[in-house]
């Protein structure tokens, strides 16, 4: 384990801590309607770990959530996810997680997913594999998506990149093609759930998921062994639109029914 991804796994569980251990004084402190909020826990947890990565890479470029980003025109950039899952968080919902990546360039190096409340650290390096509080990940063998169980990443109304239409004719071929399609509001743990095998593919079906909630996600995915492109079949980079993750046996079927 190298020393870097050591200093992200540490302050990924020093804020994720700090947030549980807050979890009934959470107060909005940004709303954009009732379901659209932003807690004092997001924002603390966002500074926390600004600062530390601030002080140890001075030079490097920060995308953040709650208070926009840092562009110092580095080749090295942080995607940071404070607290994926807010409207759990708020509602008092145990489910929800702190989300780091480091990029150099165009490529995910190291992510890291932690999951508070059940003390779950995911983590993955650049080509040595991904795992979960140290035991090696595998995505599934499913080979036919009639078996497979896709996970659907929805933002709200105001940010899909799609017509209703395009949306609700997806949504019916994903129910008449797949075994099952879940959605739960927190994207970054269920790419560490398709890492662990539990579902099969991943869709941004709206095209509106911003690369500092998936970035951690997806390369613990990646180094399990999943498939990563857009809807033409092209690796997306930092540039996600509609991303489409599997794990690579159903790739093409996927591919086929959803554009």
């Amino acid at each position: 384990m190298s020393k870097n991804l050591e200093f992200i796994i540490k302050l990924c569980k020093k804020s994720g801590k700090k947030i549980l251990k807050n979890i009934n004084k959470a107060k909005s402190i940004k709303s954009q309607g009732i379901r659209d909020i932003t807690t004092n826990l997001d924002l603390e947890s966002e500074r926390i770990i600004t600062s530390a990565i601030q002080k140890k890479f001075p030079s490097h470029n920060i995308m953040r959530e709650e208070e926009g980003d840092i562009n110092n025109q580095s080749s090295y950039s942080w995607t940071i996810d404070p607290l994926d899952g807010t409207k759990y968080f708020y509602k008092g919902i145990k489910f929800f997680s702190v989300s780091i990546a480091l990029w150099k360039n165009n490529e995910p190096t190291i992510g890291v997913v932690y999951n508070p409340c059940t003390n779950d650290c995911y983590w993955a390096e650049k080509n040595k594999g991904a795992f979960l509080n140290g035991k090696k990940l595998q995505v599934s063998k499913i080979k036919n998506i009639s078996e497979a169980i896709i996970y659907l990443d929805f933002q709200s109304k105001k940010h899909a990149k799609i017509q209703e239409e395009i949306l609700e004719k997806r949504l019916l071929k994903i129910y008449k093609n797949f075994y099952r399609f879940r959605t739960f509001g927190c994207g970054s743990l269920a790419l560490c759930f398709l890492a662990q095998g539990y579902f099969d593919a991943y869709f941004d079906i709206n095209g509106s998921q911003p690369i500092i909630d998936s970035g951690g996600g997806m390369i613990i995915a990646k180094e399990a062994g999943a498939k990563i492109t857009d809807l033409n079949g092209k690796y997306p980079g930092m540039n996600a639109n509609h991303m489409v993750i599997t794990n690579g046996k159903i790739h093409d079927q996927v591919l086929k029914i959803l554009k």
